[in-house]
C-alpha cells in the first residue's frame, strides 16, 4: 500500500536511511520537507510497516525527484516501482517533466528510472561527493510525460506490477 508520509513515519523512514545512506537525511530535513506540502509530495509504502519512501519537489516545470529508498530486506519486491510509479502520476497532474540523479554506480536504480522512460542527459561531477556515496550522479529525465504513450507506459507497468 502506497500512503502520504507522516511525521508519525518518520522514526521508520530515517531506519531505512540508516541502512542506505552514509549520511541520510535529518529528521529537520524531512520536517521541513512534509510542511511543505503545496510543492513537495512524500509517499510511503507498508506492505506491513514501512518497507520504501519516496519524493518529489514540484518545481516550475519539472518535477524533481528527491528521493526513492526501499529497505534491504524489501528490495526486488516491486516496491520501488510502486512509488516511482506514484511519483509519475502526480507529476502527470502538475503536467511537468521528470528530473533526478542518480549514483553514477547504482545501475539497478538506472534501471528503474528507464524503465519509466527517463535517459540520461548528462553527468554531475562530484555530486554526491559530501553524501558519502559515489560521488558523481547521472542526471535523467523524462520530457514527455504528459503525452498518451507516456500514460499508455504507465498503464502497463502497473498491470505488470499487479500481476506480480
Amino acid at each position: 500500500m502506497i500512503e502520504p508520509m507522516k511525521r508519525a513515519h518518520l522514526r521508520e523512514v530515517m531506519a531505512i536511511d540508516a541502512q542506505c545512506y552514509p549520511i541520510p537525511w535529518s529528521r529537520e530535513v524531512y520536517e521541513s520537507e512534509l510542511a511543505r506540502t503545496d510543492d513537495r509530495l512524500y509517499l510511503i509504502a507498508h506492505p506491513d510497516r514501512v518497507a520504501g519512501h519516496a519524493g518529489v519537489a514540484f518545481e516550475e516545470n519539472e518535477a524533481h525527484i528527491t528521493t526513492v529508498t526501499v529497505a534491504p530486506d524489501y528490495r526486488g519486491q516491486g516496491i520501488g516501482a510502486r512509488l516511482f510509479l506514484a511519483l509519475a502520476l502526480a507529476a502527470r497532474r502538475h503536467n511537468t517533466s521528470l528530473a533526478l540523479e542518480v549514483a553514477a554506480d547504482n545501475p539497478s536504480a538506472q534501471s528503474l528510472y528507464r524503465r519509466f522512460g527517463l535517459a540520461p542527459v548528462g553527468i554531475q561531477r562530484g555530486y554526491y561527493a559530501n553524501m558519502g556515496l559515489s560521488p558523481d550522479a547521472v542526471v535523467m529525465r523524462a520530457d514527455n510525460i504528459h503525452q498518451p504513450d507516456y500514460a499508455d507506459r504507465l498503464v502497463q507497468i502497473a498491470v505488470e506490477l499487479d500481476r506480480a
